[in-house]
């Protein structure tokens, strides 16, 4: 802070000789009673701050043969319902300015103007009333993708799902003058049950093992080299994942984005803001949502400008220069932005917040001329 005094007083020394010969008056626009044709309006910057929430769902379904995983395959506590798990992976901070709509005023020269007013859009230090801001920032949720009526499981089995049984019945058959029974065997197609499918998965994942562990330790009929034995090892490890899942089940995770924005104000300074609302079962919600627990913004003003509104008076001009050509300039202050859930903290950035800072008369000739123009480094 010591910084910005010393630096911006050596500034107003240097040009406690410069004068102007004409004068250009500049006042709020509502202490405007008349307008003349030759009056600029502007206003000053307002900072908007935006996020960025990147989450992920994670999409748990359960293998068709999952009631038998700790029968036939040694493997407890696998899902048994299908379930989704969110998480948040990445909050980004942003800002951007537009137009502050309680600080509009009235540039009105006379005779001719010594005020680059171009010059002073172009460094940012007002905005003129016909510029537009388009954060093209959408504050809502999106991008959700809908697993649901989707067959995550076709292989079931490496055998057919249709059996064959055979049974023996007895016939009555005439011969000569006496019946007889003879017995007849007849084939049958059967539905195999759940469970004896289950077996046969079980059984091919322990075969897949043998065969690997023979490949592995050179103990098969047949001994492949080179590529050809990464070929055969990867692709055996992917039909026992495969078969595998229908035991332990699947998962699929899907990544998200969400944007939420707002203007900060004096209030959030005092007291939470809710900027969202989470739900590890149904994601990012809206902050009027009481489904979610809140994921609340906290801001803290560092105070770095409010001794500069003195600093700026006429009062410490002791050579008795007189100014003009003066225009109002906000200073920005620095807050420390921190996103929290709960206790934990999401995110946190320092950002520069015009309608933090202080609005002063500030010669024109400090914010245009390249060589004397002042920057207020706030870090």
């Amino acid at each position: 802070m010591r910084n910005i005094k010393t630096f911006i007083f050596l500034s107003l020394v240097v040009l406690f000789s410069c004068k102007s010969t004409s004068e250009t008056r500049v006042s709020k626009i509502e202490n405007s009673n008349l307008i003349s044709e030759s009056g600029i309006i502007y206003a000053l910057p307002r900072t908007n701050l935006k996020f960025t929430i990147e989450a992920s769902r994670t999409d748990i379904i359960p293998g068709p043969y999952h009631e038998y995983a700790e029968k036939y395959m040694g493997i407890e506590d696998v899902p048994e319902d299908e379930t989704s798990i969110w998480q948040i992976t990445d909050i980004s901070i942003h800002s951007y300015n537009d137009i502050d709509p309680e600080h509009y005023y009235i540039l009105e020269p006379s005779g001719k103007m010594n005020i680059d007013f171009n010059k002073l859009v172009q460094n940012g230090n007002v905005l003129p009333i016909n510029k537009s801001v388009e954060s093209n920032f959408s504050s809502e949720f999106y991008g959700i993708n809908n697993t649901e009526n989707e067959i995550v499981f076709t292989d079931l089995s490496v055998t057919k799902y249709v059996g064959e049984e055979k049974f023996t019945y007895f016939k009555r058959v005439q011969r000569d003058s006496l019946f007889a029974k003879v017995p007849v065997t007849q084939t049958k197609s059967v539905y195999k049950s759940f469970e004896d499918k289950a077996e046969e998965a079980a059984n091919f994942i322990f075969m897949i093992r043998e065969k690997r562990f023979e490949l592995l330790t050179g103990m098969a009929d047949f001994y492949p080299e080179g590529k050809s034995l990464e070929v055969a090892i990867n692709e055996l490890n992917r039909l026992e994942n495969d078969y595998l899942a229908l035991f332990i089940g699947k998962r699929f995770t899907s990544n998200y984005s969400a944007g939420f924005e707002f203007v900060p104000t004096e209030t959030e300074l005092n007291q939470p803001y809710i900027l969202f609302r989470f739900s590890e079962d149904r994601g990012v919600l809206p902050p009027n949502d009481l489904r979610g627990r809140p994921i609340i913004v906290e801001l803290d003003k560092k105070e770095q400008t409010k001794n500069l509104s003195y600093l700026m008076s006429d009062q410490i001009n002791r050579e008795g220069t007189v100014y003009k050509d003066k225009l109002y300039y906000r200073i920005p202050d620095v807050a420390q932005v921190k996103v929290f859930d709960g206790n934990t903290i999401l995110a946190t950035r320092k950002v520069n917040i015009e309608q933090y800072g202080i609005v002063v008369l500030f010669p024109s000739m400090f914010l245009m001329e390249d060589e004397k123009f002042i920057k207020f480094y706030t870090k």
